[in-house]
Order: C-alpha cells, then sequence, then structure tokens
C-alpha cells in the first residue's frame, strides 16, 4: 500500500449537523457555520409549484411529520410540514433554495464552499439551482453534485465555468466516462460494497489525482476514521458531526487554514 497521505483535511458538514439537529434544515446549518466548517453539503429538489426547496429524500416520510412525495406537493404543503418533531426538535420548518442562500449570505465564512447536491435530475432543476446561485454571488463558492452523470455532463456542455462533482465510477448512474474530464471533485465513501478494501480506495485516489480531480472522502465521525482519511489522501471530509471532527483537527495541528 502506497502513501498518499496529506497533512492538512479540511471538513463538510453532511445536511449541515446531521448528527444532532434535523438535517438539511436552517438551524442544522447555521451550527454548521457556527463551527467554522469548510464546505456545507445539502440536497435540492422542485415542489409541484417549481420551487426549490432543501430536502435529501424524494419522500418527506423520514424527515417529517408528513407522507408523499415531494414533487407531489406544493411549497405551501411542504411549509406545514415539521421536519424537526422526529428529532426534538418540534416547529422546525423545510427550507427553501433562496431561505438557505439568504442564511449563507448573513451567517456564514465568506470562504465557505457549497456542495449543492441535485436530487431531482431534470435539467431545468439545474438551470434554477445555477440561476440562484448566480443571483446571490454565490456561484463561484459552489460545487453542483449529483449521483448521476448526465446532471453533470448537462452542467458541463452549458455551465462549463460551474465546479461538479461526482461519484465512483461504479457508483454513479447512466455513467458516460467523458463526465470525468471536467470534473472537479469525487465523493469517495470509506465504507462501501463497491470500494470493499482500502486498496480500491487508494486506487481510486491515484487515479483522481492523475487526473486533477480533487478526492473528497465521507463519512468521518471518530478519530480513527479521520486518521484513515487523510492516509488515503483526501482533500476534504464529510462528517455527520463536524463539530467532534473539527476539534480533532484542531487538536493535532491538520485541519485546513488552520
Amino acid at each position: 500500500m502506497w502513501d498518499q497521505s496529506v497533512e492538512k483535511l479540511g471538513v463538510t458538514g453532511h445536511r449541515g449537523c446531521k448528527a444532532y439537529m434535523p438535517e438539511n434544515t436552517l438551524m442544522s446549518f447555521s451550527e454548521a457555520f457556527r463551527l467554522g466548517v469548510d464546505v456545507l453539503e445539502l440536497d435540492i429538489q422542485f415542489t409541484r409549484d417549481d420551487v426549490l426547496i432543501v430536502m435529501h429524500d424524494d419522500m418527506v416520510d423520514r424527515t417529517t411529520d408528513g407522507t408523499g412525495a415531494v414533487n407531489f406537493k406544493t411549497l405551501e404543503e411542504i411549509k406545514a410540514l415539521d421536519a424537526g418533531v422526529k428529532f426534538g426538535y418540534p416547529g422546525t420548518r423545510v427550507p427553501t433554495f433562496r431561505e438557505t442562500l439568504e442564511l449563507v449570505i448573513k451567517e456564514a465564512d465568506p470562504s465557505l464552499l457549497l456542495n449543492v447536491e441535485i436530487k431531482d435530475q431534470r435539467p431545468r432543476v439545474v438551470d434554477a439551482a445555477i440561476a440562484m446561485l448566480e443571483e446571490f454571488g454565490l456561484l463561484e463558492r459552489s460545487v453542483i453534485a449529483s449521483f448521476d452523470a448526465q446532471t453533470l455532463l448537462y452542467v458541463q456542455d452549458y455551465y462549463p465555468h460551474v465546479k461538479t462533482q461526482g461519484q465512483p465510477p461504479v457508483s454513479m448512474k447512466r455513467y458516460d466516462e467523458r463526465v470525468l474530464d471536467r470534473m472537479y471533485g469525487m465523493g469517495v465513501p470509506m465504507n462501501s460494497s463497491k470500494l470493499p478494501t482500502d486498496e480500491d480506495i487508494l486506487e481510486l485516489v491515484k487515479m483522481l489525482n492523475e487526473r486533477g480531480i480533487q478526492a473528497w472522502g465521507y463519512h468521518a465521525d471518530s478519530r480513527d476514521a479521520a486518521e484513515r482519511a487523510m492516509k488515503f489522501g483526501f482533500t476534504n471530509i464529510t462528517a455527520n458531526d463536524p463539530h467532534d471532527l473539527i476539534a480533532y483537527l484542531d487538536e493535532i495541528g491538520r485541519r485546513v487554514g488552520k
């Protein structure tokens, strides 16, 4: 096994602070900003009346007190749902993408990078997301992510100035190897049956380094996982609990910018 270790590691807040706050909510994002994450990861899709909201699942059942498909609900119906009651924070609402970007402008460090994952893969969702990021002056500080290769190819073809982040080829839907040619970063799972050994991960990171693609690992919520991430050569690691990861990296002096 060759050594690809890095000296410094950036931290991404996964859906904010998913481990202990309602995911993809303004309160979760605000806590991530307070902690000083380097990257904020979030997920977006359209409501039935074509409003961008922040939610991971296609269905509202897991994260709210409601049931049904996101795309079949209007914004008014989405806003009536409680996104915190299942997690000990009753009264928390599902944010729109606009509300989230307003919070970024108000509270986040100017160096923060946004990792915006497109869950609803229709091209007009991509168009709307990029237009809104541009409206807020945040497009240069954003990376558009997807597990779907054709979605990323659409971004690369029609918005060549926009950064894109994909997944390992074995994990991407509708895969096309051309997507690697203009990819900015790749999310690399640390515990996946599709990359079952450390040697598999190291081989992938080596390929990414050769292509100039950043290797962003996920997830590291323990000291051992952070050490493993650095040995893999990841430049950034996504954490469900960025509080503990940031504290550890600061303690050992291996946090980006510190």
